[in-house]
């Protein structure tokens, strides 16, 4: 007896100890190659988000300047640059600096490259420069490139450092410039300059980033043209700092960088993610590349916990099928039999998983008590009952019938599942249903076998939760806007056939003056409270997004451009009445047409209009007169 418990139990830890062990091994393996994957695309993820910020940075900024290039009051200013005229074009200048944080001059100069008007930012104050103090720029090497640009083009120059009166401003500000042509009847008469604050734009970026990730501008000999660590910045222009270059530093990832314009790259100390982008133009310093970089060791806590759960995982496994081989090869040396209660009962032993047997009738006759433990009903409660008891109600019947298709045609289904604990709360599980046949292959039995993963499912979904909803305002985000808007768009929501479609952008009143004045914690409240009123007071089926600091975006499905007027015009009146926060909010309201960039443009504009005609109030640019304009 005990010669055969010996090689009943050899024969039985090698059917059933093998696949464990090279299962855990496998998952051991894969857990490896899962968190260098998950670490990459987390990077890759970051670093076209980040892309994606810097041109969209650009393009709002393009769009703004050729606004303002076709500006009434700039025009006016150019016919008749009388002192009222001027004052109105510093007013408008000054405004359109006050919309952008990284903006920090504003300038028109002429066709000669002298300065006619500038608008200075400094330190949140705006400095209208007197007419005296107004320089020449006609040989800088940015206003040589300017005079090229054809009517309506914009031009980007590359980064480099301020300069006043021909010294170089201190302390060092390196700036981007983006630029075009203003003309009246094809007749040049100046151009409008954007000034932008690199390292503002920098700060910007990274705050949308993840924690551990810092960002970088490399130009295309290797120096840094914007970082953190501000020492090493424009070494190619600061003779004291021409050490600080990729090329000198980790020349393996400038190679890399050369020989390819997107890529990754991995060293001992550092994690690194970059991409070649060209914000525009001929000119060769409109081109630079993004750099993400983490620290190599950011996932080290998560890589020895997962690893070491593993490891624990393989041991437990290991006693466990020693201890269920000792017990199988004591009742096979006991009780060898063919019948088909052994077979059951052998079944039933070596699952570890909750198991519910059922006969032909699909009536439950045996439950284990991991399914008690996990569903809550005891065995006496479920005798006798079919299955269909546990349904939530989410599946369809089509759910089932498909399930009980595949088990008679197959004799096995697997899939996931959401059942009803007997608290009446939700389990969702991994299933298994094997049919046990007899001799004459008749279906007798049905042994189901299941895990719980509700807990995974709800960690899944609250992380899908946390990347579409904004922090502060528990808004949908600009990325969540952005996927909802492109999928109206794609399927073409705004057609006559599929019912019109509106966009709405709302922009809180007055709002860097509440953040000076009373502190930025005033400033997330007002800001919270608005998002709070605008997905109360909205309809159901609208979308209500944060897409900006204090500018909201709102999509109304199967909705006129008048009735949507009405809506926002409601939501407007509801947070000028709230009482426990004093601002306005002024909106803009199109039609949606196939063009996402047109629509939002127009829906700017209308924002714009709103704003220059005194505030707290909406206004509508439909895509007719937009037709009707060009």
């Amino acid at each position: 007896m005990i010669y055969k418990q010996i090689k009943y139990f050899i024969i039985t830890i090698l059917l059933i100890g093998i696949t464990p062990i090279f299962y855990l091994w496998g998952q051991y393996k894969a857990e490896l190659n899962v968190i260098q994957f998950e670490r990459e695309s987390a990077a890759k993820h970051q670093l076209n988000f980040s892309q994606k910020e810097v041109y969209s940075i650009a393009s709002e900024l393009g769009t703004s300047l050729k606004l303002l290039s076709d500006n009434r009051v700039l025009l006016e200013f150019i016919q008749d640059p009388s002192s009222k005229n001027r004052s109105l074009l510093e007013s408008l200048l000054a405004l359109t600096a006050t919309n952008y944080s990284y903006i920090s001059q504003v300038r028109f100069i002429s066709v000669d490259g002298k300065e006619i008007s500038r608008i200075n930012e400094d330190n949140d104050k705006l400095i209208i420069v007197p007419i005296n103090e107004l320089q020449d720029k006609s040989n800088r090497d940015y206003f040589i490139y300017a005079q090229t640009l054809k009517a309506d083009a914009l031009g980007f120059f590359g980064i480099d450092l301020e300069v006043e009166h021909g010294k170089v401003v201190t302390p060092l500000q390196p700036s981007l410039r983006i630029f075009t042509p203003v003309e009246i009847d094809n007749e040049r008469k100046g151009y409008l300059f954007f000034n932008l604050d690199v390292y503002e734009i920098v700060a910007q970026v990274e705050a949308s980033l993840e924690t551990g990730y810092q960002l970088e501008f490399i130009n295309e000999e290797g120096y840094y043209l914007a970082s953190q660590d501000k020492h090493k910045t424009l070494g190619h222009l600061i003779s004291e700092r021409d050490s600080y270059n990729i090329l000198i530093e980790t020349p393996e990832l400038w190679n890399k960088m050369k020989a390819q314009d997107v890529g990754e790259f991995f060293d001992n100390q550092f994690f690194y993610s970059f991409s070649k982008i060209t914000l525009g133009g001929h000119f060769d310093s409109s081109s630079l590349y993004l750099i993400l970089r983490s620290d190599s060791s950011l996932e080290a806590t998560n890589l020895d916990h997962k690893l070491t759960f593993i490891i624990y995982e393989g041991i437990l496994a290991i006693l466990f099928i020693i201890f269920i081989s000792i017990l199988i090869a004591r009742y096979i040396a006991k009780h060898r039999t063919t019948s088909l209660e052994s077979q059951l009962a052998l079944a039933a032993l070596n699952g570890m998983s909750a198991i519910v047997i059922t006969d032909k009738n699909n009536r439950i006759i045996k439950v284990n008590e991991e399914f008690t433990r996990l569903s809550g009903w005891r065995e006496d409660e479920v005798l006798g009952q079919p299955p269909s008891m546990f349904q939530s109600g989410n599946h369809k019947k089509d759910f089932y019938s498909t399930m009980w298709k595949t088990i008679k045609s197959e004799g096995l289904w697997e899939g996931e599942v959401t059942n009803k604990r007997k608290d009446g709360s939700l389990l969702t599980e991994i299933l298994r249903i094997q049919a046990i046949c007899n001799n004459d292959g008749k279906m007798e039995y049905f042994i189901a076998s299941f895990v719980d993963i509700t807990a995974r499912k709800e960690l899944e979904n609250r992380l899908r939760d946390l990347s579409e909803k904004d922090s502060l305002t528990q808004c949908w985000n600009r990325r969540k806007f952005e996927h909802e808007f492109s999928n109206i768009i794609g399927n073409g929501s705004f057609t006559k056939e599929m019912g019109p479609s509106c966009l709405a952008i709302v922009d809180i009143d007055h709002f860097k003056r509440i953040n000076d004045k009373y502190g930025h914690d005033v400033g997330d409240k007002v800001i919270t409270e608005v998002g709070r009123i605008l997905g109360s007071e909205s309809r159901r089926s609208d979308f209500v997004a944060r897409i900006g600091g204090e500018e909201f975006a709102i999509i109304l499905p199967n909705t006129q451009l008048q009735e949507a007027e009405i809506i926002l015009n409601r939501l407007r009146v509801a947070v000028y009445l709230y009482d426990d926060i004093k601002v306005t909010i002024s909106g803009g309201v199109t039609d949606i047409s196939n063009s996402s960039e047109a629509s939002y443009k127009r829906a700017d504009l209308a924002l714009y209009e709103s704003k220059t005609a005194g505030r707290n109030q909406i206004s509508c640019f439909s895509s007719d007169e937009m037709a009707q304009i060009a």
